[in-house]
């Protein structure tokens, strides 16, 4: 599906609530430049390599994301992908007084048009973004500009310059003539004016403006004229009435904060994975959730609140390809600066996104690293024999059914998804089965199939399942009475470890995915692969127990169960290991 700036509005509260019960969530990144790393005679360290991509992310920007939001279904033993393509605008809203640069490397560029990517599209139909540095830049100029100063004529006094004080008086004067048009007059004001018909700008002013004259004009009319508002334009300043008439400090800024809010756009979506702050998105958003017959008592911000807890609670786990450059990018470009170290940025994004899995790391444990073929068409390619887990696509996301859109991210992130699904449950010792091999269509047509009953949890036609998943279905019962029988709390993230014997017996069948806990996030959690340095794996940490996986003592009537009794075959090691503090593997 692809979102644009016609449709996030509509789409974000479902995405995010998706997000919020997923299984994992399948990412992929299209920029516009990478690192051209110089040709070293050998390998480099990890630290050298973080600097090249630092600096290539410093300077270009993510251009398109794409996410594939996966769901378990524990009783089918099947996951659901939902591929969502993403195109950002690399502008800013010239409303917002902040500026950000663009760079776009030619050979980038280059190889993203040749796979049918439209660059003047991301300009017209873009989704819009601020990251955290420009949102706070953003909020800081509207207090700047808003803020009350000193009378005009104080200004006038300290202008040593006659020319600026004529120039002044001049645009003063233009505006009163402005004003008192009344109806006749244009629906704004230009200065310095357009011509007048015969060639001639008007005396007085010149035609171009300085800095000062530009800080001059925003001044007087903020001071002098509240009720109008003027705009900075490349060649001239805009001066227009303000809907409402003229306003006050706290009211400039009620109306700045939420235009910024509106301008936060995809970052929203970067919070809801990164387990930041989510509280100055309006409860409004998350209306369209709310059946019809709902309990009165349960408003949209009662759901808005239980959906954000939950995504402050349970960032989902994130699955990239060779992703250690995609981190780099996503980071900087919405949430903040890069530190120098590389030690510095692991812990960084450690404490950001808990649970990473790179299946290029995955794809490279039984060959030889340096000869392996491991893009993700290559290891689709590898994986297509591989029938299980039952893999299907909701049939409402229909773009990647029968068509390739190979470095489309939305259709990299599915193949992502799918690869990591057949990984992790085919894994063993290091090494895939035998006979894997297919052929790349197989890919294309035969695993990204629509799903034979659509799964009814989108959009406002179906829009009770998205509700119930927050207000206590007969799932989170489910999972709330295995978690109780093993002394814990109430256990959302779907492949946390419950001690359920039918979870685990699917698990030993290839249907579901390793329990967390499990030896196959000892050997490959957190463990992103980085060919060409020195070190090829970049660690970012121990996977430490969600917060929904707090030990809680024991009772003796749960005691008495035993390791064989309630808790369906839990051994002592096992129930040992769910018990501390972190899972440290």
């Amino acid at each position: 599906m692809d979102l644009t700036s016609g449709n996030i509005a509509f789409y974000l509260p479902w995405l995010l609530s998706e997000v919020a019960t997923s299984c994992f969530v399948a990412m992929d990144l299209e920029m516009s430049g990478i690192a051209l790393s110089v040709k070293y005679q050998g390998t480099k360290s990890l630290q050298k390599h973080y600097e090249e991509n630092k600096a290539a992310a410093e300077k270009y920007q993510v251009l398109q994301v794409g996410l594939t939001i996966c769901r378990e279904d524990k009783e089918r033993g099947s996951y659901v992908l939902r591929p969502y393509n993403i195109s950002l605008n690399p502008c800013l809203d010239r409303n917002l007084n902040v500026n950000r640069d663009c760079t776009f490397m030619g050979w980038s560029m280059e190889f993203l048009a040749g796979h049918r990517f439209d660059v003047g599209s991301l300009f017209t139909h873009g989704v819009r973004y601020l990251s955290r540095d420009e949102e706070i830049a953003a909020r800081e100029e509207a207090v700047r500009r808003w803020a009350p100063t000193d009378p005009m004529d104080n200004i006038e006094h300290k202008l040593r310059d006659e020319a600026d004080i004529k120039f002044l008086e001049a645009v003063r004067c233009q505006i009163e003539t402005w004003i008192a048009g009344g109806k006749t007059r244009g629906t704004y004001l230009s200065i310095p004016p357009t011509t007048n018909g015969h060639g001639k700008v008007r005396q007085g002013c010149p035609n171009d403006l300085s800095k000062t004259q530009k800080w001059l004009i925003h001044n007087l009319v903020k001071t002098e004229f509240p009720s109008l508002k003027s705009r900075g334009m490349p060649t001239y300043i805009q001066i227009e009435q303000r809907n409402g008439g003229a306003m006050e400090f706290n009211d400039r800024i009620r109306e700045s904060d939420q235009r910024i809010r509106k301008h936060v756009g995809f970052r929203w979506i970067v919070e809801a994975l990164a387990g930041g702050d989510l509280s100055e998105l309006e409860p409004a958003t998350f209306a369209d959730l709310l059946p019809e017959d709902t309990d009165p008592s349960i408003t949209a911000k009662v759901l808005a609140d239980r959906i954000k807890e939950r995504l402050k609670e349970n960032r989902p786990i994130l699955v990239g390809h060779n992703s250690f450059t995609d981190m780099v990018f996503f980071y900087r470009c919405f949430l903040g600066p890069l530190p120098n170290a590389v030690e510095e940025f692991i812990a960084l994004i450690h404490e950001t996104f808990p649970i990473l899995v790179d299946t290029k790391f995955l794809a490279t444990q039984d060959f030889d690293a340096m000869n392996l073929s491991s893009s993700l068409e290559e290891l689709n390619k590898t994986l297509a024999k591989i029938t299980s887990p039952r893999i299907e696509t909701d049939s409402l996301y229909s773009k990647y059914f029968c068509k390739r859109s190979a470095h489309e991210a939305g259709y990299d992130s599915m193949l992502t998804a799918i690869a990591f699904l057949k990984l992790s449950t085919h894994l063993e010792d290091g090494k895939l089965p035998k006979g894997t091999r297919g052929r790349l269509e197989d890919i294309a047509y035969r695993l990204v199939t629509p799903t034979t009953t659509v799964v009814q949890d989108l959009f406002p036609s179906i829009p009770q399942d998205p509700f119930r998943e927050f207000f206590n279905t007969e799932d989170e019962e489910k999972e709330q009475q295995q978690a109780e029988e093993l002394g814990l709390e109430t256990v959302a993230l779907s492949i946390a470890y419950t001690g359920s014997k039918s979870d685990n017996d699917k698990v030993r069948q290839k249907l579901l995915i390793p329990r967390l806990g499990s030896k196959f996030w000892l050997e490959y959690g957190n463990k992103l692969r980085v060919f060409g340095t020195t070190e090829k794996t970049a660690y970012f940490g121990p996977i430490e127990k969600p917060a929904h996986l707090r030990a809680r003592k024991k009772t003796k009537n749960s005691g008495a169960n035993g390791a064989n009794g309630a808790n369906g075959g839990v051994s002592d090691d096992e129930e040992l290991a769910i018990n501390t503090n972190l899972i440290y593997l």
